[in-house]
């Protein structure tokens, strides 16, 4: 291969953890990872940030209502430029709790949700640990 048609690749910088939650709470798709039979299962998802904790709707009857509730998960939210080979990512790690509704609960914040249906139900990320990554583009 040719020197003029290498790939110039970036450096990868490590975030701060108010960096993370800034980046984090600019996103709208994020990706939620639990262990499933054993295995690691993910799905996406919309969701909303309030303060350290995530929120995500969903129906009451969905794969993730029923197997996430007190369970360790993962979620992840990035941004990626192709062109510019640069972007972001962020991992945030905790515990996750189903909240059903009803009158001695709080909905929580809004999340707006793509898919239709009915997202009665509230899955709250509480956040033990956050980390992420920013890819610079090379000069």
């Amino acid at each position: 291969m040719s020197e003029s048609n290498e790939k110039v690749r970036g450096r990868l910088v490590e975030l701060s953890d108010d960096e993370c939650w800034q980046l984090l709470g600019s996103g709208v798709v994020g990706r939620i990872a639990w262990n499933r039979a054993g295995r690691p299962f993910v799905i996406p998802v919309n969701f909303t940030v309030d303060g350290t904790t995530i929120h995500i709707h969903s129906s009451a009857y969905s794969t993730l209502v029923r197997e996430v509730d007190d369970s360790q998960v993962a979620f992840q939210v990035d941004d990626i430029d192709d062109t510019t080979r640069s972007g972001w990512t962020v991992v945030a790690q905790g515990r996750a709790e189903t909240r059903y509704p009803g009158p001695r609960t709080s909905p929580g914040p809004t999340v707006d949700v793509w898919p239709e249906g009915s997202k009665a139900v509230t899955i709250v990320i509480v956040v033990a640990e956050i980390s992420g990554r920013r890819l610079v583009p090379a000069q």
